[in-house]
């Protein structure tokens, strides 16, 4: 239990941290994180794959776009090949906070992590962990 609750400690306040340096940019770090996922699939995906990066539900996913779309900084349209679906597509204004969020957090990162031995090594272990739980998301996290 000691481990789970340092990890869970750590995460929460680290969280915290990094929401209020992007807060300063206009966004959270919640949604940051989400425009993440959106860049990592070249800047369009569907809200299924949303829901699976963030290991939330359809339901939030969709919510989730709806507010990028409020905020001008992303736009969702018809699937070409699949009409249940849609595509979720960051705007100009969506991929430049993108840009800026993770700037401003692998700032504060580097930071807080300067004196770390092996960054690397803690998040390839922190990546085999999740694998155990989530094979799918282990490599989608890069």
């Amino acid at each position: 239990m000691d481990f789970f609750d340092a990890l869970v400690r750590y995460e929460v306040h680290l969280w915290n941290h990094l929401d209020e340096h992007v807060r300063d940019l206009g966004i959270s770090l919640g949604t940051l994180h989400g425009l993440r996922v959106i860049h990592r699939h070249d800047g369009q995906c569907r809200v299924q794959e949303l829901r699976a990066d963030l290991g939330i539900t359809v339901g939030a996913a969709s919510k989730f776009v709806d507010r990028l779309e409020r905020d001008g900084l992303a736009v969702r349209s018809a699937h070409p090949s699949d009409r249940r679906s849609s595509l979720v597509t960051l705007t100009p204004a969506g991929a430049l906070a993108h840009e800026r969020g993770v700037a401003a957090v692998e700032t504060e990162l580097a930071a807080l992590l300067a004196d770390e031995p092996d960054i690397a090594a803690t998040t390839a272990t922190l990546r085999r962990l999740l694998g155990r739980l989530q094979p799918e998301a282990a490599g989608s996290e890069q």
